[in-house]
């Protein structure tokens, strides 16, 4: 099982799990039955995966047992941080935003998934942010973020180095 940070339903709105103590929800993880790619699948769920490839993210959908790049665009992520150069143990954080509802998002390091918080105003803007748990070696590393609604979803890859 996985924990992800998930957008969630609240009376009269919509928070981001870890806002505040809301709760974060348990996901199982299941395989895909043929993974996306190419690439290393960061996360399966469902009709869903994360692929990561290099220093480029996809977010995959699985349509009549077929995988399909969604490429779509009505998911947008905005990489807050780490920039170029980090510190060992850097917040990695992004914002996500759609026109309809998030209800699903995570963040990858090195193809670690890291524990994450967030918060937004609306169902349909917030932001994820997390750390890895442990400082990071020098050099270049990979990070990952990704968001969906309940039809579209989207996974931006970027590079920071820690000297």
């Amino acid at each position: 099982m996985r924990v992800l940070a998930l957008f969630l339903l609240a009376a009269f709105g919509l928070g981001l799990a870890g806002c505040g103590g809301g709760e974060q929800a348990a996901t199982t993880t299941t395989a895909p039955s043929k993974p996306p790619g190419p690439g290393k699948t960061l996360y399966a769920g469902g009709p869903w995966a994360v692929v990561v490839d290099g220093g480029k993210a996809t977010a995959f959908h699985q349509v009549s047992g077929t995988w399909k790049p969604d490429t779509s665009g009505a998911v947008k992520i905005r990489i807050l941080g780490p920039d170029a150069k980090a510190a060992r143990l850097p917040q990695v954080a992004a914002e996500i935003s759609a026109k309809k509802p998030l209800i699903e998002s995570g963040l990858w390091v090195d193809g670690k998934e890291l524990p994450v918080k967030g918060g937004g105003i609306t169902p349909t803007r917030g932001t994820i942010y997390g750390a890895p748990g442990a400082p990071l070696a020098k050099g270049k590393h990979v990070a990952v973020a990704y968001g969906r609604t309940d039809r579209h979803a989207t996974a931006v890859a970027w590079s920071f180095r820690v000297s």
